[in-house]
């Protein structure tokens, strides 16, 4: 099996997204799906093509996260375009606000919020965040 948590170093977990996604496993994305969600690495090279996929595919009032060495970038897609939000060290309320707004649930942080994801969480532990 192929280790998703270290052949690259951007990840994501995408939820709303048709098997489209699996087409991206040409250009050099991995991919595992998990019931009717998809765990993707990709290397930083590969972010623009990862938001554009993301901007074209995602459904809308769904979000998509992904997380770098220094950053998490969330992706909302509202009124048919794509909201970008860069996060550094967990903090910042309008993502957690628009986070709790489109799927009802409150979240202690956007920390735990992503440590909740199991799959993250091993990210999270790995980048020592």
């Amino acid at each position: 099996m192929i280790n998703f948590y270290k052949k690259h170093n951007y990840y994501s977990y995408a939820m709303g997204i048709s098997y489209n996604i699996l087409k991206l496993k040409q250009q050099g994305f991995l991919i595992k799906k998990i019931g009717s969600d998809y765990f993707v690495s990709f290397p930083q090279e590969k972010d623009i093509l990862w938001e554009a996929f993301i901007e074209s595919n995602l459904k809308e009032k769904y979000w998509n996260e992904y997380i770098t060495e220094d950053k998490i970038v969330f992706l909302f897609k509202l009124n048919g375009k794509i909201d970008r939000h860069e996060v550094y060290n967990f903090d910042s309320n309008e993502v957690l606000q628009l986070c709790e707004t489109l799927c009802e649930r409150k979240f202690e942080s956007l920390r735990h919020m992503l440590e909740s994801n199991k799959y993250y969480k091993k990210i999270l532990k790995k980048l020592k965040r």
